[in-house]
């Protein structure tokens, strides 16, 4: 019975990649490829964790950053979402060319719109000269909820 179960898998990932691969054009692959990772493997991982993909990042960064230091509040996110599962998160790469914005605008205020897990909120309030100010913005309670929690851990 088992053998059957491995083996209609195996034939059904097949005919999938086949399909994936020789039948649907490779304009809408790339669609495909995010439903896959953002709306079915996020479901899946919610189920079998119990919680959400914002709630992970969370735990990774209460179990690996160093309170008060924002670059390890970086560097847990960034490492979680590296290995583990991806994230709409700025990015190192991308927030190196952030990080080099705000070094040399050197702005007293800053707006973001849309804070999802404060990855960027804190990689920017960590560049800011003390007397700036910085609001941020999320319309997502829950994902306000853990960015309340993981920005405190930067601080």
């Amino acid at each position: 019975m088992l053998i059957t179960c491995i083996y209609f898998c195996a034939g059904g990932a097949a005919v999938l990649y086949i399909l994936y691969r020789w039948v649907v054009p490779a304009t809408f692959r790339q669609a495909l490829v995010l439903m896959w990772h953002d709306v079915l493997l996020e479901m899946l991982m919610d189920r079998i964790t119990g919680s959400t993909r914002p709630q992970r990042i969370l735990r990774a960064v209460q179990k690996n950053a160093t309170r008060g230091d924002p670059c390890s509040v970086v560097k847990a996110i960034d490492d979680y979402c590296r290995h583990k599962e991806w994230a709409m998160n700025v990015g190192d790469e991308k927030g190196c060319i952030v990080d080099s914005v705000v070094s040399e605008v050197k702005p007293t205020a800053v707006l973001e719109l849309g804070t999802y897990c404060a990855y960027s909120t804190v990689r920017i309030a960590s560049l800011l000269s003390p007397n700036a100010k910085l609001i941020t913005l999320e319309f997502n309670s829950d994902y306000a909820a853990i960015a309340r929690e993981i920005r405190p851990s930067s601080l």
